[in-house]
């Protein structure tokens, strides 16, 4: 009977650790998987805002940012509002930029630019600092002027370690938008 008792013991022990290593083993997997921003790379997003508008043409609010697949934002690479008496209150027309960032409004002072072609750049840093992993992202540009039309651009991209250009769509105010990963 103790051979038994022994037998026993030993598969119970044996099950158990194999339950605990399954459970480990995605983890650890996905850790090692996980590659970080390929070195010596960044992203450059260009996009032009509003040349083609008629009328008279206040300057636009305007946001770039990187979102992760789950649409939460990585990294805002430029906001620009005219922090002025009337002005903050249209910031909030950037709708999907306020709603993930609202905690960042009353940090943002940078003045509005007048329309045109521009360019910002990631180096595959977080807004804290830490260096992203290669993967699936979007690319957000968001634009609107003060009595004008609300413009968003998000288009999904694939990071990894080889460079790339993708020309992405245009929406009301963004009249172009592109974006390439390159040798900074």
């Amino acid at each position: 009977m103790t051979h038994t008792r022994r037998r026993f013991l030993h598969r119970l022990g044996l099950t158990a650790a194999a339950l605990t290593v399954s459970r480990l083993t995605p983890a650890q997997a996905a850790a090692a998987t996980t590659k970080k921003w390929p070195t010596g790379m960044s992203l450059d997003v260009t996009f032009t805002v509003a040349t083609k508008a008629s009328g008279r043409v206040k300057r636009p609010y305007v946001a770039v940012w990187i979102e992760d697949e789950a649409g939460n934002t990585v990294r805002n690479l430029t906001v620009w509002v005219q922090q002025s008496r009337m002005n903050p209150r249209w910031l909030s027309e950037l709708r999907r930029w306020s709603r993930g960032n609202a905690d960042l409004l009353t940090t943002v002072s940078s003045a509005t630019r007048n329309p045109g072609t521009y360019a910002v750049a990631w180096d595959g840093k977080t807004d804290r600092g830490a260096l992203a992993t290669q993967g699936t992202y979007h690319v957000c540009v968001e634009a609107a002027r003060e009595h004008g039309p609300y413009s968003l651009v998000r288009e999904k991209i694939t990071v990894g370690t080889a460079a790339f250009k993708k020309t992405l769509s245009a929406d009301n105010d963004i009249e172009a938008a592109s974006v390439a990963l390159s040798k900074a």
